[in-house]
């Protein structure tokens, strides 16, 4: 799997949020200290990854440009990168540490009971495993 930079992940988390597909002027748009070339650069290194992928082509201002969209598989990557870095502080946080901090972030009390019992059923199913 893929190890991603900090501008890799700075970019994909611009795609990831966003509904709509994106430009690379929309990205740039999107977060300070982000530079076109940087973004054309990062771009074409997660299309070559498959982490995006180019899915139409607009208008933006008098030239065409593509749009992007994030691909499944650079969701894969991202959980894959933070269960590499969790593996190398396991000795310090704890599983439970790491769920009660990730459940701490801001959310809607709806996304807190929908996630609450996706976790409920997780620990049900490992249970059953043991």
């Amino acid at each position: 799997m893929a190890q991603l930079n900090q501008r890799e992940l700075d970019v994909l988390n611009i795609l990831w949020k966003s509904e709509e597909p994106m430009t690379s002027t929309d990205i740039v748009n999107e977060m300070r200290g982000l530079t076109q070339s940087t973004v054309i650069a990062v771009l074409r290194k997660l299309l070559k990854d498959n982490l995006v992928e180019v899915c139409g082509v607009t208008h933006s201002g008098k030239v065409l440009s593509r749009t992007y969209r994030p691909t499944e598989a650079s969701r894969e990557v991202i959980l894959n990168n933070f269960a590499t870095d969790y593996a190398n502080f396991r000795n310090v946080v704890s599983k439970s540490d790491i769920c009660a901090a990730i459940l701490h972030v801001d959310q809607s009390p709806e996304k807190m009971k929908a996630e609450l019992e996706k976790l409920k059923d997780i620990i049900a199913d490992y249970e059953s495993k043991i």
